[in-house]
Parts: structure tokens; sequence; C-alpha cells
């Protein structure tokens, strides 16, 4: 957190973290599944200015005003959004490099096998005002096994952050 916290302006990174895959509970015979997903992002990036960039590149009025965050506070000049005592990084992302889905007990699944458990995706391309939608979400730090970014690769190690957390 202190790293991404120092340098000011967006900067791409590449974080590999391990998410509840949601899936639906009626019929799931697997129980609890992660996705363990590796994403290239931008962090310190801006939400409005983004979605106004793909406007322009679309031929459209770069006139989008994003709404309020509907939960956590954006940690000012910071990718860091608290909620509930927990710190997520915000990120934009730049493309998906590959994910798995694992259960709780470690066995790797086919994507064939929990696609009809899997929550349908919701674009914002629509409200965007674009054909290509800005992809904004936001990781829990506890969830980011490592990130990758200024040519060095970091691991996290979560009992680091909730000690840090704890003592901030």
């Amino acid at each position: 957190m202190g790293l991404l916290s120092v340098k000011r302006g967006a900067r791409p990174a590449t974080i590999v973290a391990v998410t509840d895959a949601r899936l639906k509970k009626t019929g799931n015979p697997f129980g609890e599944v992660f996705k363990v997903a590796r994403v290239n992002v931008m962090v310190n990036w801006q939400y409005t200015r983004a979605v106004n960039r793909q406007r322009e590149r679309e031929g459209s009025e770069p006139d989008f005003i994003s709404d309020a965050r509907s939960w956590g506070t954006r940690l000012a000049g910071l990718p860091f959004v608290t909620y509930e005592g927990r710190v997520y990084l915000e990120c934009k992302v730049e493309k998906s490099l590959g994910h798995t889905y694992v259960t709780d007990e470690g066995e790797e699944l086919a994507f064939d096998q929990v696609e009809p458990f899997l929550p349908k995706r919701h674009s914002n391309a629509e409200h965007q005002g674009v054909a290509k939608e800005i992809i904004l979400r936001d990781y829990g730090i506890h969830t980011i096994q490592q990130i990758s970014f200024d040519g060095a690769t970091y691991a996290i190690d979560p009992k680091s952050i909730e000690s840090a957390l704890q003592a901030a």
C-alpha cells in the first residue's frame, strides 16, 4: 500500500487476486469456490476521465459525469477505498490474463463445471455511453496475493496487511 501511495499518476500493474466466485447456492454441488485471477490493471486513475476519453475515441461528446460511489470512501489522492474497516484497491481493468476456479479444498474446477452457477454479469457500457465499457473493479487488499508494477513483483502477505491496518 505504501509503494502505491508514494507515486502520483496512473500506472499499470498486474495483480493476482483470490476472490469469492459468488456461485449461486441453488443446486451448487461445489460449496465455496474461489476465483484466482491474473489481471492487467491501471491504478491511480480517474474513472470519469477514462470514460470521457473512451467516449472521444468512439466519436461521442466527452460529457460523462460519474455518480458518487455506491459504497465505500475513496481516499483522496490515493488508489484505495475504505469500507467497513477493510481497504480495497480501485482498479481499471485493462485485460484479463486468465483465471481458474478452485474449491475451498484446493480442487481446480473447469469453467464448464462452474458456469451454470456463476452470476450474470452486467455491463455499464450503456450508462457510460460507450461501446467498449470502462471496467472498474475494487479488489480487497486482503484478496491480492501478488502485484507487479514499475518492473518489480511483490508477494502480499495478508497477515502483514491486517497488522498494518490495525496499526494505522
